[in-house]
């Protein structure tokens, strides 16, 4: 079936959250073990709460706190916590060869945004990041109350969406996501790098002029 709709993952595609050496030095100034705060921040039981709503961005912070080496009663531990959360986030930007990819593509196809994110207003995500006019459906788990890989977010997205599930590319960095989304009939791409993407797109004829 001709490829009618494009999903697109925001962190580890849109942008760039995880940067390898940035971790490292933060991990050497917190004295956490080597690989642990990409754990700690998106693979905890902590994290898993947030990114369904379970818990809010305020006490998924206050959870995972402790397990920074930031006591929790200490007069400076928001102060730590407001710079860490700088050092991690205030220069993310979006990655302008993918902006200018969806906006593309967005004149021939249906494009979904569909991210795993504590953030339970997707207005909020689209403006922080300059987003208006590159989906016509944002689907954010913290706002939905689902996470990828569930099946039942793909889902969802295909319904926002009005898409079929064997005419729809799914973007995913995440490998495991990618083969979840593969189980619902879709198209995966794990993503890994944007020219590595175009020419994964051009493979199942997606037009990108």
């Amino acid at each position: 079936m001709q490829i009618k709709a494009i999903i697109f993952d925001f962190g580890g595609v849109m942008a760039t959250f995880f940067r390898p050496e940035l971790f490292q030095t933060l991990e050497a100034e917190l004295g956490l073990q080597a690989g642990s705060l990409s754990e700690t921040l998106w693979r905890s039981p902590e994290w898993r709460l947030a990114e369904v709503g379970a818990i809010d961005e305020q006490e998924y912070w206050r959870r995972i706190a402790p397990l920074l080496g930031f006591h929790i009663q200490a007069e400076r531990t928001q102060v730590r916590i407001r710079d860490l959360q700088r050092a991690l986030f205030g220069d993310v930007e979006v990655d302008p060869n993918m902006v200018d990819l969806v906006r593309r593509l967005r004149s021939r196809y249906r494009t979904g945004l569909l991210s795993n994110t504590s953030i339970r207003q997707p207005q909020r995500l689209v403006q922080r990041y300059s987003l208006e006019g590159l989906f016509d459906v944002v689907v954010l788990s913290a706002a939905v109350g689902l996470a990828k890989p569930d099946p039942a977010i793909y889902r969802l997205a295909l319904q926002r969406l009005g898409a079929a599930p064997e005419a729809t590319v799914f973007v995913d960095d995440y490998e495991p996501n990618v083969a979840a989304a593969a189980e619902q009939g879709i198209e995966g791409v794990h993503f890994t790098g944007y020219e590595a993407l175009v020419s994964a797109l051009g493979r199942l004829g997606v037009d990108l002029l």
